[in-house]
């Protein structure tokens, strides 16, 4: 199995980098193919524009879905969404991990998502990407009753299904660590602890089906 992690948080000393890093030992442990993007390390423009279509014809009526069409047939993309897709056609399995900004991505990820899943690529007739399996690992600034958890949990679905649930992505239970910048050090190490757990059961899971 190959899996591609991305990993979208500007601080490299963060909880998220923590997950990010057990994910690739766990990952690398289970003898599996592991590739990966830091989106923020990369400098990931994550401004869709023109410039992803560099060689789109000029005398063409210009809109972003027909221009990726466009570069999708000719071979056109900009450099660094061609490498973002060439790991994704190579993966089986993909892991995002983010903080949930404003109940959403971070503009950087949702950047990636509107550049790298293009039309006729991702998404759409004839489209290219072969559906795979997506997990998403995230962090929130904390829910303090089961009532908020839930709030999370239906946040995090729809933002599943918004955009993989779309494009017709198993999607697998995403793993949730609430408010770490409230607790301690030992509530952090038992939060990695869990998390290297739940990646063994989703791995199961998907050798299983």
């Amino acid at each position: 199995m190959n899996v591609h992690l991305i990993v979208a948080h500007p601080n490299p000393d963060s909880f998220n980098y923590a997950l990010h890093k057990t994910a690739l030992a766990t990952l690398k442990n289970c003898n599996l193919l592991v590739s990966e993007s830091d989106l923020y390390k990369d400098n990931f423009d994550p401004v869709t524009s023109d410039k992803d279509t560099p060689n789109f014809p000029a005398l063409e009526y210009y809109s972003v879905a027909k221009a990726q069409r466009w570069a999708q047939e000719h071979q056109g993309f900009e450099a660094s969404i061609e490498r973002e897709q060439a790991k994704l056609m190579a993966c089986d399995l993909l892991i995002l991990q983010f903080p949930l900004w404003w109940w959403s991505f971070p503009a950087i990820l949702k950047g990636w998502i509107d550049r790298v899943l293009t039309a006729g690529f991702a998404y759409g007739q004839g489209a290219t990407l072969a559906p795979k399996k997506v997990m998403y690992s995230l962090t929130t600034g904390g829910a303090s009753n089961e009532q908020e958890r839930a709030y999370y949990q239906a946040k995090i679905d729809g933002l599943y299904q918004d955009v993989f649930g779309f494009m017709g992505w198993q999607v697998l239970p995403p793993y949730i660590a609430h408010g770490v910048q409230k607790i301690n050090d030992d509530a952090r190490i038992e939060l990695l602890d869990n998390y290297k757990q739940h990646l063994n059961c989703v791995l199961k899971q998907v050798s299983d089906t």
